[in-house]
């Protein structure tokens, strides 16, 4: 007996000795797939110009220096509220939401923000700060202009202590160009930009927040090119730009440019340049941009200055959780094939038929460890097609996964399916989905957990529900086929998932070829939609609802910042304008009307904000609307005084009790549980 207790015991050591050093082993290996890589430096010019030459004749072009706030967002299974102070850090005093992201903890910059007393908004080359709560001392108590100083202010952060302002910096107009020396012109250069300018850069302005109403500046920060995008994690702003670089006047002109700039109050001030010897390269896949990406601690001025990476490549799009930066870019490789002809030929001297050109497009991402404002290259992955926006990438469980488009040009026809493409910490891929929806191509994205929903359109809007728990085999679990199309997906909760998008209508035409009929499909009005995914195998929508008629359109469309959503109080708000068909007075003139007057395009009719409830059992409830113009006067005020735009609503969010809509040039307050209307206020003199 008590042999058999010693082996028991034994067994236990032995157990517990195993699954130690299967632990040590796990954690060695993450800590080795997410140790920072080593890139080659430029060094030099003349490996510069070498490098330049080489991509060249790769024949890849990148597309890339768009803003990332162009499409869709949300947050998961948490309130607005709770995120947005997660995200800012800011007062916890009184009950209010924030801007609507992707990743809980990782803020977004926007046009409009509050700290749950102040609403602070960008507008006309302003910055306006207003007192909002209590409604009753509403009031504007700061407004700065910067108009003067070329600078166009574009988003911005706020949390308790610090308000950061992001905008474009445009110089190019002002750059005093000095002539070449004799022995500058021998080294084939002509014009040299002084080394104290930018031709246009990114600046950030970080006031201080604790006199509001007498906002002053305490740091600026400048860098070099265009703005793409950037996140805000604890007292840590990230931000990522493009730079371009005019390849030809590099390589057949021999002109040597001003290399990568930037500057920072805290560090002097003055501009610096970024050597070739602090530029990395991407070997085998670099493009002609430089990809800068600036880490910039808010908490102390003097130690934290700013840092900054400098690579020859570019960037189209980010995504970041609280570790990592992920900046994807496509690449397009394009080849033209064309038919010998022999010297003996009868048509030796007529030029070589061109077959069809053949078009490849790759995504390439670029992953970034994040710590304290700074920021390390981890490697590369790469994978077949095209992303749609920030929601085609998610990080889970160590594993990135990425949803694209796959556009095949051949023959002149697009050949197009959808891919979802799962990569390891080490940035390679060790599973995938391929052939989604042949034909069809992606309309909205959206990660959650182990699951993935994806909605692509052609015809008819197909939600595929996505198993990701084994990132080495995932799957499509199940297909919903309904008219219309999402474009922005945005979690209720575990089983429940909510649609923005288009209804749409199929039309049987004439084929182009003169043979036949074809089916293509239009959109109609707006549309929302509630889908319950309890059963994975066959998802169902539960509850829709449709806002006006052909015309219609909503910011929340491209821009996920646009809703208000906050599901303890069955709470959802987006802005609309909204437009409806008179059909005793269509336009004859147009050829789809005629067909089927459901395709006329409306008039406008109203703009301001839809509130709703929304619960599972009763789906959605209008609670009413909300706008800043006059009423009855919409329509006729769109038509003739382009000012009007001005008292268009963006942005709605809640504060305590009271509901906020932001146009503009209005500030607007309503009782949250009625709409009854409190206050407002000019935000625009």
């Amino acid at each position: 007996m008590r042999g058999i207790k010693y082996l028991t015991f034994f067994c236990l050591i032995a157990l517990v000795l195993i699954s130690s050093v299967k632990y040590s082993d796990s954690t060695s290996v993450k800590a080795a797939e997410q140790e920072t890589q080593e890139l080659p430096k430029i060094g030099s010019y003349e490996n510069f110009k070498k490098i330049l030459k080489e991509t060249e004749n790769l024949g890849v072009t990148a597309y890339g220096v768009f803003m990332d706030a162009a499409i869709p967002a949300s947050k998961g299974l948490v309130s607005q509220a709770a995120e947005a102070d997660s995200a800012t850090s800011s007062s916890k005093s009184i009950d209010h939401s924030g801007t609507n992201v992707q990743v809980e903890g990782v803020d977004e910059a926007d046009t409009v923000k509050t700290d749950g007393e102040y609403i602070y908004k960008i507008s006309n080359n302003q910055l306006i700060v207003a007192k909002a709560n209590p409604v009753e001392e509403m009031k504007v108590v700061e407004t700065l202009n910067y108009d003067s100083q070329n600078f166009n202010p574009v988003e911005m952060y706020v949390d308790d202590k610090s308000l950061v302002v992001i905008g474009n910096n445009y110089n190019y107009y002002n750059t005093d160009y000095r002539e070449t020396t004799a022995e500058e012109d021998i080294k084939g250069k002509s014009m040299i930009l002084p080394p104290n300018n930018f031709e246009n850069s990114v600046k950030v302005l970080i006031y201080n927040l604790s006199d509001k109403a007498n906002l002053q500046q305490i740091r600026e920060v400048e860098i070099d090119g265009s703005y793409i995008s950037s996140r805000k994690i604890g007292d840590n702003i990230y931000l990522v730009n493009n730079k371009n670089i005019p390849v030809y006047r590099i390589l057949e002109e021999q002109e040597e440019l001003p290399l990568p700039a930037y500057r920072d109050s805290a560090d002097g001030g003055q501009i610096k340049r970024i050597g070739y010897e602090d530029i990395c390269y991407f070997p085998g896949s670099t493009e002609p941009n430089y990809l800068l990406i600036a880490g910039i601690n808010l908490e102390s001025e003097a130690e934290n200055k700013l840092e900054i990476k400098t690579y020859l490549g570019s960037g189209q799009s980010i995504y970041a959780s609280l570790e990592n930066l992920y900046v994807a870019v496509a690449e397009y490789k394009q080849e033209d094939v064309s038919t010998p002809v022999s010297d003996d030929s009868a048509n030796s001297r007529i030029m070589p038929s061109i077959l069809p050109r053949t078009l490849e497009v790759n995504t390439s991402i670029y992953k970034f460890a994040l710590h304290s404002g700074t920021s390390e290259y981890i490697g590369k992955g790469s994978v077949a097609g095209r992303i749609l926006n920030q929601f085609s990438m998610d990080e889970h469980k160590g594993n990135f996964r990425i949803a694209t488009t796959i556009d095949k040009f051949k023959n002149n026809e697009n050949q197009m399916s959808n891919n979802v493409s799962i990569l390891d910490n080490g940035m390679n891929v060790i599973g995938s989905i391929e052939n989604i929806a042949p034909g069809e191509k992606i309309y909205s994205v959206r990660f959650l957990g182990d699951r993935g929903y994806m909605v692509t359109f052609k015809t008819v809007d197909p939600l595929f529900v996505l198993d990701l728990k084994d990132p080495r085999n995932p799957q499509v679990l199940g297909e919903l086929k309904i008219p219309g199309y999402s474009n922005y997906l945005h979690p209720y909760d575990e089983n429940h998932i909510i649609g923005f998008g288009k209804e749409a209508i199929e039309v049987e035409e004439p084929h182009w070829s003169g043979e036949g009929t074809i089916k293509n499909a239009y959109y109609l009005g707006m549309k929302v939609a509630l889908f319950d995914v309890s059963d994975v195998q066959n998802p169902i929508e539960k509850f829709k609802l449709e806002i006006g008629d052909r015309g219609t359109e909503s910011e929340l469309l491209w821009n996920h910042k646009a809703l208000l959503f906050d599901k303890e109080k069955n709470l959802i708000a987006f802005p609309v304008t909204v437009h409806e068909i008179d059909y005793n007075n269509i336009d004859q003139h147009d050829y789809l009307a005629r067909k089927n007057p459901q395709l006329a395009y409306g008039r406008p009719v109203f703009q301001g904000a839809f509130v709703y409830n929304l619960s599972l059992t009763d789906g959605f409830k209008l609670k009413g609307t909300i706008t800043h113009h006059p009423a009855g006067k919409f329509a006729d005020l769109q038509r003739y005084q382009e000012s009007s735009y001005e008292r268009d609503i963006s942005r709605i969010l809640y504060i305590g009790e009271n509901l906020y809509t932001i146009s503009n040039s209005y500030l607007k307050a309503n009782n949250l549980d009625t709409l009854a209307e409190k206050g407002g206020i000019q935000l625009l003199n």
